[in-house]
């Protein structure tokens, strides 16, 4: 599950269409940019998790609305990775991570992220993964009202800030 895929364009009544992109795409490159500055704000600092390793990295998608890129969403494979805990314990085979869902504020409010949740995860199942799981945190209030609203299940903490009060970890059968 480690080559990306492909999805094909999907444009909803709304003028919102969502491409599958290359992690290295410029607009997908900039929206990350967008959402690691609010992160900065709303946390009081830069993030010091390492760098994603792109090869991990199965699917990207970019949300463009009458040709403007306004969201991005994106998958990595994490299946018998090391989830972190100190436990010694891994992520079961098929797993995928939801790694920088983002959605510039002007945007926001008219289902641009639901929408972006229903591609990654219809686009994920196509490639074999089973279960998605992904962390977020209380400085998010709206990111953890979307993914219980679309089905995500509180999980027991992983990844780089496992470790943190604030964080939040959320798990779903695709």
């Amino acid at each position: 599950m480690t080559a990306t895929t492909t999805v094909p364009t999907t444009v909803g009544p709304d003028g919102l269409a969502i491409d599958a992109v290359a992690w290295d795409d410029p607009a997908a490159a900039a929206l990350r940019a967008a959402q690691e500055a609010e992160m900065a704000v709303r946390y009081g600092g830069d993030d010091e998790a390492p760098a994603i390793d792109p090869r991990s990295i199965v699917v990207t998608l970019v949300a463009r609305l009458d040709g403007r890129p306004v969201g991005t969403a994106a998958v990595r494979d994490v299946s018998g990775t090391d989830d972190r805990r100190g436990r010694g314990t891994t992520h079961p085979a098929a797993t995928g991570e939801v790694k920088r869902l983002y959605v510039d504020g002007d945007v926001r409010g008219r289902g641009v992220a639901r929408r972006l949740m229903t591609e990654l995860e219809r686009s994920a199942r196509q490639v074999g993964f089973r279960r998605f799981v992904l962390e977020t945190g209380t400085a998010q209030p709206e990111a953890i009202a979307l993914y219980e609203a679309i089905g995500y299940e509180p999980i027991e903490s992983f990844g780089d800030h496992a470790d943190y009060e604030q964080q939040r970890c959320y798990g779903k059968r695709l």
